[in-house]
């Protein structure tokens, strides 16, 4: 209804009594459809922080700065030839024997090294060890583990023999 006297408005009384214009609730779509979005980000932002182990390096910067050097022997170890192979025999459950067989270039054993088999597990640097072999003859080397999980495991292999070294990555899987 309008005022003749001021040509204004005057609310008839139905905003008083709770009647609302159509869509009045629309706004709070928007409010909702963010409060939402930002809910399902703060969960999912509180499980990949409290979850994710991280793959980290030591001694990041020195091994950047050293880098050069790593190219150097990484050439050396070719012109070497070595070849390492990686065995795994599963015994019972996750124990086995791992074995490596160490030949050079003309396919000669090489005996008397040094070896010792770093298992990494990818997800869980908790699970990680160290595995030193024992010769058994014939370029071969070999040792028992009980690994505390099934699944992918990285294998590197460190080998020394004399003032020689050589080094290999492989990836075992371990069944239950």
């Amino acid at each position: 209804m309008i005022d003749r006297r001021s040509d204004t408005a005057v609310s008839t009384g139905a905003d008083m009594t709770g009647e609302h214009r159509r869509g009045h609730w629309y706004p709070w779509l928007f409010v909702g459809f963010f409060g939402l979005v930002f809910a399902v980000n703060a969960v999912m932002i509180g499980i990949a922080l409290s979850t994710w182990t991280g793959l980290e390096t030591r001694d990041h910067y020195r091994k950047g700065v050293a880098y050069n050097e790593v190219i150097d022997k990484q050439a050396a170890q070719q012109a070497r030839g070595w070849q390492a192979a990686l065995g795994w025999t599963a015994l019972e459950g996750t124990r086995g024997e791992i074995a490596v067989t160490l030949h050079d270039r003309n396919g000669d054993p090489i005996t008397g090294a040094g070896v010792v088999v770093e298992l990494r597990r990818p997800t869980q640097a908790s699970l990680d060890r160290l595995v030193p072999l024992v010769a058994r003859g014939d370029g071969r080397y070999v040792a028992r583990e009980t690994l505390p999980a099934a699944g992918n495991w990285d294998a590197r292999l460190v080998i020394r023999n004399g003032d020689d070294s050589h080094i290999q990555m492989e990836r075992l899987w371990v069944a239950e």
